[in-house]
């Protein structure tokens, strides 16, 4: 697979598909996420898929750009889903809510060693709470 691929694949099949042993395998057992997050291995980061497929249900998951060099993933993606379960101490309120994320991966050996992204949390609050 190319780096594009790989982290393609991590989006569809780790968001969309809930296919985490895809994500175990896409990713390096010691990877390290650099945003607020802060997985520190493939387990971590399968967690972190797994809390937030709990707060938004429905969750479609769309490329808007992508862009691949000397093993950086650049990514602009836009989330979609319905607010069901507890995020950012917000009870679900069953709105649906969009958001676009920045998101930067490292590709090494055919896997995404580190990342760094970036969600729109105020946004993200005020479209929970209907401002």
């Amino acid at each position: 697979m190319t780096e594009k691929e790989i982290v393609t694949g991590f989006f569809n099949e780790g968001y969309q598909k809930k296919n985490y042993d895809f994500v175990m395998e896409c990713m390096a057992e010691n990877y390290i996420d650099h945003s607020p997050a802060g997985a520190r291995s493939n387990k971590d980061a399968v967690g972190i898929l797994k809390i937030v497929a709990e707060q938004f249900s429905e969750l479609n998951v769309k490329m808007l750009d992508i862009f691949a060099e000397n093993g950086m993933v650049a990514t602009r993606v836009l989330y979609e889903g319905i607010h069901a379960g507890e995020c950012m101490g917000i009870a679900a309120t069953g709105k649906a809510i969009s958001f676009e994320a920045l998101e930067n991966f490292k590709v090494e050996d055919g896997k995404i060693v580190e990342s760094w992204g970036y969600w729109p949390d105020k946004d993200i609050e005020r479209q929970l709470l209907g401002e």
